[in-house]
């Protein structure tokens, strides 16, 4: 939680910074909501002069998936906590404090790409996932923004903004195929992180007979005769597979790779274009490129359709 900061003299402590905000990814699902309230200063406390401090945090209670006509949802419900500590409106100007309470409902929204003619439960039935299935972590909620004033000396206005999100189970969108591309002994000179000058071997193996499951890429790095390194991504690191509508290029995405002495929980991308007859593979720490194997030459490996 964020130290506070001072907005309109009044000192904000609860707000999330923006280094506590969560990386948004391909399985992650968000909700954004506002919470509008008027707080009453209770009876047994002084009018209020001027607004101090407020110290708030907000806490998910319990959550619950159901069904919907499109896919899932999970329906949130929490509590925002906050203390308001304000100057009294009486002569000696006495430091007072009121604590509040004020529950809230929302909900993530998760639409399948349900077939036609299926229902959702049937639907994750056929993925071997359950309603309580949906989720791969807890949800979370963080406070983007907060605005407080006084109305008039028993009455305080405040908005605040709320970020919930959660990270889905990745089995709730299989690795399909539309197209298929094999190949072995791809090859390239390179110079490579750690190992120096290597000669890198490509083996590929997309969609083979249009089997998501089946996918692989697997890299080698040799130096004279001796292998150094190999990299060996199967379909569980596989997150997308996406084919051109001509069939002319294949774009391979991968997660948590390891690279050995090059690094571990990598990214991987392969893009395969057979128009200018390259293959291009890529090894990344973030944003960052570890490694680049551009080959030239597919050997005449095509990518081929998938009905």
């Amino acid at each position: 939680m964020a130290s506070g900061f001072l907005r309109d003299f009044v000192q904000i402590i609860g707000i999330a910074d923006p280094s506590e905000f969560p990386v948004i990814g391909e399985d992650t699902r968000y909700t954004q909501f506002s919470v509008l309230e008027r707080l009453e200063i209770p009876e047994v406390k002084p009018d209020v002069e001027q607004i101090n401090t407020l110290l708030i945090e907000a806490e998910v209670t319990s959550t619950r998936n159901i069904f919907t006509p499109v896919g899932v949802k999970v329906v949130v419900e929490g509590i925002l906590r906050q203390k308001v500590i304000y100057t009294a409106l009486v002569e000696e100007q006495s430091v007072h404090s009121a604590h509040f309470e004020h529950p809230f409902c929302t909900f993530i929204d998760i639409p399948l790409n349900v077939p036609a003619g299926q229902t959702v439960p049937a639907y994750l039935a056929s993925l071997g996932l359950s309603i309580n299935d949906i989720l791969a972590s807890d949800v979370n909620i963080l406070i983007e923004d907060v605005e407080i004033s006084l109305l008039d000396p028993r009455t305080v206005s405040k908005c605040v903004i709320l970020f919930v999100y959660a990270d889905l189970n990745p089995d709730l969108f299989p690795l399909t195929c539309d197209c298929s591309f094999s190949a072995a002994g791809l090859t390239a000179d390179i110079t490579a992180p750690v190992l120096g000058d290597v000669t890198a071997t490509l083996d590929v193996g997309i969609c083979p007979n249009c089997d998501a499951n089946a996918s692989f890429i697997d890299l080698t790095l040799s130096a004279l005769g001796v292998d150094l390194l190999t990299v060996a991504v199967g379909s569980e690191l596989i997150t997308d597979i996406t084919c051109s509508a001509d069939n002319t290029t294949l774009t391979v995405l991968a997660e948590g790779v390891d690279a050995g002495v090059l690094g571990a929980d990598l990214n991987l991308s392969l893009t395969v274009d057979t128009t200018a007859d390259t293959a291009t593979l890529v090894l990344s720490s973030g944003a960052v490129p570890i490694l680049t194997v551009p080959i030239v030459g597919l050997l005449g490996n095509t990518i081929t359709d998938c009905p």
